[in-house]
């Protein structure tokens, strides 16, 4: 398997260890129709479906490899391994919902460097693809044999920038030219919908990203209490944990629908909205409770210092010492006697008798700890 060195190595597996090898003769570049690092791509990749491509590029120029380049990929239908043994190398880029907007300076320099190490590596010809199984160049739109039938990704400005600037871009550094250098990643700008579309920046608050393209559970959280107050009509298939642009219009909803308006409803969080929508700032710390459970039942007849799940655990301790139940010196991510003992003593605080406070966390006692500590229960 050959890997870039350009790139953060990221193997998929067993995709990497069990698809059939290929001689690569055609690079093929893509639009993932989402605003997605190379990281994101590859948890898509890894938990959701078995298309995956070699390469990631995310806005910023950064690269991700996630299959060796002499190993299938299934990104391109027919051209992934022909009769014959050769493949094509897939490259999946950032993009817009639609794939309709063009590649950034960053990715565009991106795509080159790496366009010269594949031809300097596997010997792809300078040249656009003149028939789907021909070697060379090409965008995943150009033949239905690349994909099912056909398709629009990338978009026309991209397909353009191929033809006119990255292709172009290609031969004249592997032919003794200067490697662009990679631009800064752009400073999210605000962008007010109007005109434009919808809001397509993201903020933070205590700790965690909302807005276009964050990712994680607190935009499920987001898109399901939106739902559940009836601001869900934007949604084709209801909230994930991806923010598109059906999450900004549906918030852009609530927050037109608590009086905001301008610039303060334009769909993207901010504390005090949040605060409305939820009933709480969501925190970048979260505890599962079966998992603390689980260590509660399981470090203390263990072997000492043993830790289940460590750090969530420390969380827990971090907070029953600031609390004065548990010595700090006993903040290991080890849920023992001591840190058992001191839980139960937490419960008895709260009212809790008996059986009640065994010092096993319980749902309400531990989401009353995390409230006073600022952390989050799942579960």
């Amino acid at each position: 398997m050959a890997w870039y060195p350009g790139a953060e190595k990221m193997e998929l597996q067993p995709e990497s260890d069990e698809q059939p090898a290929i001689t690569p003769t055609q690079v093929i570049f893509h639009s993932v129709a989402a605003p997605w690092t190379p990281r994101r791509m590859y948890e898509y990749w890894r938990d959701s479906t078995n298309l995956e491509s070699h390469f990631g590029i995310g806005y910023d120029g950064c690269v991700g490899q996630f299959v060796g380049t002499e190993t299938r990929a299934d990104a391109n239908m027919r051209a992934n391994r022909r009769a014959d043994g050769t493949g094509a190398v897939s490259v999946e880029t950032a993009s817009d919902d639609q794939s309709t907007d063009p590649w950034t300076d960053a990715q565009v320099a991106a795509l080159v460097t790496l366009g010269v190490w594949l031809h300097q590596r596997h010997g792809i010809p300078l040249r656009i693809c003149q028939e789907w199984d021909a070697p060379g160049f090409g965008v995943h739109r150009m033949f239905p044999e690349w994909s099912d039938g056909g398709t629009a990704c990338p978009g026309d400005v991209r397909a353009r920038q191929f033809r006119e600037t990255v292709l172009p871009g290609i031969a004249a550094v592997a032919g003794g030219g200067p490697l662009p250098a990679p631009a800064p990643p752009p400073a999210p700008v605000p962008t007010p919908r109007g005109d434009s579309g919808p809001a397509r920046y993201r903020v933070t608050v205590n700790g965690l990203e909302y807005g276009y393209g964050a990712h994680g559970p607190q935009v499920r959280e987001v898109g399901e209490a939106l739902v559940r107050q009836g601001y869900g009509r934007h949604y084709q298939s209801g909230p994930d944990e991806d923010w598109r642009d059906a999450d900004t219009l549906n918030y852009q909803d609530f927050q037109r629908g608590l009086g905001y308006s301008g610039p303060d409803a334009d769909g993207v969080p901010g504390e005090a909205s949040l605060r409305r929508l939820l009933g709480r700032l969501p925190s970048a710390r979260r505890v599962s409770l079966a998992h603390v459970v689980a260590a509660a039942r399981t470090d203390p007849g263990a072997e000492q210092g043993h830790q289940t799940y460590g750090g969530e655990v420390r969380i827990v301790e971090q907070a029953l010492a600031d609390e004065g139940y548990l010595e700090q010196r006993w903040v290991d991510g080890s849920l023992g006697t001591r840190t058992v003992q001191a839980y139960a003593a937490f419960q008895r605080s709260l009212g809790y008798t008996g059986s009640d406070a065994n010092g096993i966390p319980g749902q309400r006692s531990l989401r009353a700890l995390g409230e006073r500590r600022g952390f989050d229960v799942t579960d």
